[in-house]
């Protein structure tokens, strides 16, 4: 038995003197001022956010968590504090990197997929997503997820398809989303890049009920 017991402990120790991974803390904090002086009563406020995570990893693993404490001052709101990101992800043999967990996921212009960053109830993923390396030129990532809108009911679960790149000078992102249980599709196209020393932009969005949104921008120096 004590040999035995050694053995391990011999182990234990040879593992734990080769683990080796590295940790990072932060904070971030934001404040809403609202003086819209709603109906005639002389209502202000400030909403603040802060952020707080953590993130452990080595060469080829990582784990984050995060939570968000929301308070406002002057409206008379309670505070409130919840879980914001809580991952994990691994190589996966060289040929993706798979994330598994509540994740804030952003593609392209954020019209479809964004975390609303400003929102006092921010949107998060429940699921996985894989990111491939397949290509030199794009990005693709591919994943499962279930949105979590703070209400704690089942929502529908989704796939999506991200593929963004630079070609020929330009900056293009293509996102496409299945809903669980329906044949609708959404899908947003981004466009950016510069043409005769000016920047031009695309946005062009429909969500799953077939609503549009496009935007165009134009910039000069």
């Amino acid at each position: 038995m004590k040999k035995n017991l050694r053995n391990v402990l011999v182990l234990a120790l040879g593992l734990i003197t080769t683990v080796s991974f590295a940790q990072d803390w932060n904070v971030d904090s934001r404040t809403r001022i609202d003086m819209s002086d709603a109906n005639g009563e002389g209502y202000n406020s400030a909403d603040q956010r802060a952020t707080m995570g953590a993130t452990w990893g080595g060469s080829d693993w990582g784990i984050h968590v995060s939570s968000d404490v929301n308070y406002t001052i002057g409206g008379g709101g309670d505070a409130s504090m919840g879980i914001y990101e809580a991952y994990a992800s691994t190589d996966l043999f060289g040929m993706a990197n798979m994330t598994i967990g509540r994740q804030a996921l952003s593609y392209g212009s954020g019209a479809l997929m964004s975390g609303r960053d400003w929102g006092t109830d921010r949107t998060t993923w429940d699921g996985m997503t894989f990111d491939l390396g397949l290509s030199d030129v794009a990005d693709i990532t591919v994943g499962y997820h279930r949105a979590n809108d703070g209400t704690g009911g089942d929502d529908v679960g989704n796939m999506h398809t991200n593929i963004s790149g630079s070609f020929s000078g330009w900056n293009v992102n293509v996102l496409y989303m299945t809903v669980e249980g329906g044949d609708d599709a959404a899908t947003g196209i981004d466009l950016s890049g510069g043409l005769m020393g000016a920047t031009i932009s695309a946005s062009m969005n429909t969500d799953f009920d077939g609503d549009e949104m496009t935007s165009y921008g134009l910039s000069y120096a």
